[in-house]
């Protein structure tokens, strides 16, 4: 029967909930069975010690079976998920691959990647999916923007880990163990670590931040062998790029002496890699700096007179104004309300 990491993140809550609650019973049950056995039997006597003993030998096989329950049935979904996406990945649709490599070297740019993907019908199809994302590297575009799945490797890690963190909640909830004992009331398997399983699964979790998109870009200009492919790779990286993204790559590749202007200048954005390593590379570090430092600053005063000193600076309005939009404390701080939550 078929099972998606849905079916998965549901088994498992239900049935590490359903441990908690029967573990609970059981431990209730012994309790006060041992109390039943104090008020009724001589303290010390041969017979009393004998039922204590029945007790416990009843309640650790009663856990037992209750632990085998719990991580049979959870397991087996993990484990029939694990091999519907082996078979995904052993099974190789030529036709579509071949479609792919038709256009891998063409340069490329979000929208046309992502159309591609949907007229070719790639969703779904592991190697399909492996092929399209190569695409989108050379091209410096962020996978999660033409909606790849992750790789195999990842969905096995992340299978790997939700398996141990259910091992962990049988192995010590209710244990006396001070230190697991808030990972597995809290932590383990809550519902913000399935969500979070369930996204990274499905490549929706591995959004890049601006800083992430910037330096992959880089190491695809960085890692190729001739001038002439840098400046391939150089002009693909660059055309997909756009505000902050376009600034960080071009320090990048103004701060690099390795990329050379041969390079630069089959990339066709030769002027632009100047202007940043004339100055501009060394004014766009300087405004991220002076936002680092207003990050750490919980004083108006203090902030605006910072600003202030950034007046003259390209870049730092920009980087200013898009933090006050991201970060409500500080829009709150000057101005008194959050920026970005006007209403129509």
């Amino acid at each position: 029967m078929a099972t998606n990491i849905e079916i998965v993140a549901e088994s498992l809550k239900h049935e590490t909930g359903e441990y908690k609650m029967l573990y609970d019973g059981l431990v209730s049950a012994k309790e006060r069975e041992l109390k039943e056995l104090r008020d009724n039997y001589k303290p010390g006597s041969k017979l009393l010690a004998e039922k204590k003993k029945q007790a416990e030998e009843s309640f650790n096989s009663s856990m037992a079976r209750l632990k085998v329950r719990a991580a049979d049935s959870a397991l087996t979904d993990i484990e029939e998920l694990r091999k519907q996406e082996l078979q995904r990945v052993q099974y190789i649709n030529e036709p579509l691959l071949a479609k792919i490599r038709a256009v891998a070297n063409i340069p490329m740019t979000t929208l046309e990647l992502k159309a591609f993907a949907d007229k070719i019908g790639a969703k779904g199809d592991y190697w399909a999916g492996r092929a399209l994302s190569g695409i989108a590297e050379q091209n410096g575009i962020d996978t999660a923007e033409i909606g790849l799945e992750s790789t195999f490797d990842t969905k096995m890690s992340i299978l790997d880990q939700l398996t141990g963190q259910l091992n962990r909640i049988l192995k010590y909830y209710g244990a006396d163990n001070p230190d697991e004992r808030a990972n597995v009331n809290y932590l383990y398997l809550s519902d913000t670590i399935l969500e979070r399983a369930k996204q990274m699964y499905g490549g929706k979790a591995g959004k890049l931040d601006d800083s992430q998109k910037a330096d992959r870009a880089y190491f695809t200009v960085r890692t190729q062998h001739t001038d002439i492919q840098k400046g391939i790779a150089n002009s693909n990286v660059l055309r997909n790029a756009k505000g902050e993204v376009r600034n960080m790559i071009l320090c990048r590749l103004a701060e690099d002496n390795n990329i050379s202007s041969m390079a630069a200048e089959f990339s066709g954005h030769m002027d632009e890699i100047l202007d940043f390593k004339n100055g501009k590379a060394a004014e766009y570090r300087a405004a991220q700096q002076a936002l680092q430092n207003i990050r750490k600053t919980k004083n108006k005063a203090a902030i605006e007179h910072m600003a202030g000193q950034y007046e003259e600076n390209t870049f730092f309005q920009s980087l200013f104004e898009n933090e006050k939009k991201q970060d409500g404390y500080l829009a709150e701080l000057l101005y008194g309300e959050p920026e970005g939550n006007e209403t129509e």
